[in-house]
C-alpha cells in the first residue's frame, strides 16, 4: 500500500514539520508494510529529517515576487490544472503508465499513492483566501484519479465569501474521510454537508501526541540555566485578511506595543527570565518570520538584558522541549500553544484564529484565552498573576486533560481502518 502525505508546507514552520512527523508516526504504527511518501514546498528537509522519499509540492506560489511574474504564473498554473483535470481520467486507478499524455510527471505522486493524506489543517478557510481554490482543486483532482482522500485534523472555517462555501460544500462531500479539530470546526463543516454524511470525525490536532526533547537538552538549547524561572512567549507578525471585530487592539503596531510592555512588566514584578520561541523562521521555504517579530520586540524592550530569543530553526521534539522548561507560557502561534500545554505547562493564549481559541476551551483553559483583536497587557497581566500562584494545579489539569485528548485522537485515528 502506497500513502501520500501531501500540504506538508515546510519544516521551517514548526507546527506543519509537528504534523508531518506525527502522521508518519501514526501512519507506520497502524500500517507497517506501507510505502509513506510526503509532498512539500521543500522536500528534501522532510527527507532528512524523517528518512522518508519525498516530492516537490505540485504548486510553486510566486509569493513577494513581481507583479508581471505573478500573473505569468498563474496564466501557466491555470493552463496546467485545466490539463491535469481533462486528462485524468486516461489513468486507471493503481496503475501510472499512460505513457506520452500530457502532464504525466505533475501527476505521477498522486497516481503512486493508494491513499493521499493531507496534513495541511487550515487551508480550507477565508484567511487564506489565495491558497483555498489550489487546496480544493487538489482534493477534486486526487478524487477524479479514482485515489482515497482523507483530510487528517483540520479547521475548516471561516466562511466570508459566497463562492469559498460553494466550493468547499461541492469538495468536502467527495472526501473519503474529514477529520476536524475543534468543535466549531465541526458544525461548520456538518453545516456544509450535513450532520449525517458519514465522513466527519471530530477530534484535535495530532501535534498533541509529539514527543519532546530531555529537560537539560533543552535548558542548553535554549541556552538558560535550570535554576531559572522563565516564562515563555510565542509572538507572530500579524497581518491576517479581515479582523472579526475592530478595536483600538486590533493592529500589529498595539499588538507590538501590549507584548512589549507585558514582557517588560512581567520582568519587574516577577524576577523572572523571558524566552521567545519563534516557531516560524524564514528559511527553507517559509514566508512567515517570527524570529523577526521577537528581536522586534526585544529591541524596544526596556529590560532586553534579561530577554533570551531562541534564533536557531528547532525540530518539533526540540521547541516542544524548551517550552516545557517554562513556569508559563505565552503563545500566539497555534502550535506553541499545542506544544506548551502538550508538556504540562500552564498557558495562556492570544487567539489569532478561532482555531487556538476552540484548543484552549477545549482542555478547560477559556478564562486563559484572549482574541487577539482584544488582547491587551492589561487583561495578560491579570490573567497570569491568576494562573503564577497555581502554576503547580494547573499542570496537573492539564496533563490529564491532554492524556484524555490524545486517548480521543488515536481512537478517531482508527477509523482509518474503514477506509484504507
Amino acid at each position: 500500500m502506497n500513502i501520500l502525505i501531501f500540504e506538508a508546507y515546510t519544516d521551517a514552520n514548526v507546527g506543519s514539520c509537528a504534523l508531518v512527523e506525527n502522521a508518519i508516526t501514526e501512519l507506520r504504527s497502524r500500517f507497517p508494510e506501507a510505502s509513506i511518501k510526503v509532498m512539500a514546498h521543500r522536500p528534501e528537509y522532510f527527507n532528512r529529517l524523517y528518512g522518508v522519499e519525498t516530492f516537490a509540492d505540485i504548486f510553486r506560489y510566486p509569493f513577494l515576487q513581481p507583479r508581471f511574474s505573478q500573473y505569468l504564473w498563474l496564466l501557466k498554473t491555470i493552463l496546467w490544472m485545466v490539463s491535469c483535470w481533462i486528462v485524468a481520467p486516461f489513468f486507471e486507478p493503481g496503475k501510472h503508465t499512460a505513457k506520452g499524455v500530457p502532464f504525466r510527471n505533475k501527476l505521477m505522486p498522486f497516481l503512486w499513492a493508494d491513499i493521499a493524506i493531507s496534513v495541511g489543517a487550515e487551508r480550507i478557510n477565508d484567511k487564506y483566501f489565495k491558497n483555498i481554490l489550489f487546496s480544493l482543486y487538489t482534493y477534486s483532482l486526487v478524487k477524479r484519479l479514482k485515489k482515497k482522500l482523507i483530510l487528517f485534523p483540520s479547521t475548516i472555517g471561516p466562511f466570508i465569501f459566497i463562492w469559498s462555501r460553494y466550493f468547499a460544500e461541492r469538495v468536502l462531500r467527495k472526501i473519503d474521510l474529514i477529520y476536524t479539530r475543534d468543535q466549531l470546526s465541526a458544525e461548520i463543516t456538518e453545516g456544509l454537508i450535513g450532520a449525517d454524511s458519514g465522513n466527519i470525525c471530530k477530534t484535535i490536532d495530532l501535534a498533541v501526541l509529539q514527543k519532546w526533547i530531555p529537560r537539560k537538552e533543552a535548558f542548553q538549547m535554549i541556552p538558560a540555566n535550570e535554576m531559572d524561572k522563565i516564562i515563555g512567549i510565542s509572538a507572530m507578525r500579524w497581518s491576517y485578511f479581515r479582523n472579526s471585530i475592530e478595536t483600538p487592539f486590533s493592529n500589529y503596531e498595539a499588538y507590538l506595543k501590549e507584548m512589549i510592555y507585558l514582557a517588560d512588566t512581567l520582568i519587574d514584578i516577577y524576577k523572572i527570565k523571558i524566552v521567545f520561541y519563534p516557531t516560524n523562521f524564514n528559511v527553507h521555504g517559509c514566508r512567515e518570520d517570527d524570529l523577526a517579530t521577537a528581536l522586534e520586540i526585544k529591541d524596544r524592550m526596556k529590560r532586553s538584558q534579561e530577554v533570551t530569543v531562541v534564533d536557531k530553526l528547532p525540530t518539533p521534539a526540540q521547541l516542544k522541549g524548551m517550552l516545557a522548561c517554562s513556569e508559563v507560557n505565552i503563545t500566539t502561534r497555534m502550535h506553541a500553544c499545542i506544544l506548551s500545554t502538550g508538556s504540562g505547562v500552564p498557558t495562556i493564549s492570544i487567539n489569532y484564529l478561532f482555531k487556538v481559541r476552540e484548543y484552549m476551551n477545549s482542555l478547560g483553559l477559556s478564562d486563559f484565552s484572549k482574541d487577539i483583536e482584544e488582547f491587551n497587557a492589561e487583561w495578560a497581566l491579570k490573567a497570569f498573576a491568576r494562573i503564577w500562584p497555581e502554576r503547580k494545579r494547573w499542570r496537573k489539569t492539564i496533563i490529564s486533560a491532554i492524556e484524555s485528548k490524545s486517548e480521543e485522537l488515536s481512537i478517531a485515528l482508527d477509523r482509518m481502518y474503514d477506509i484504507i
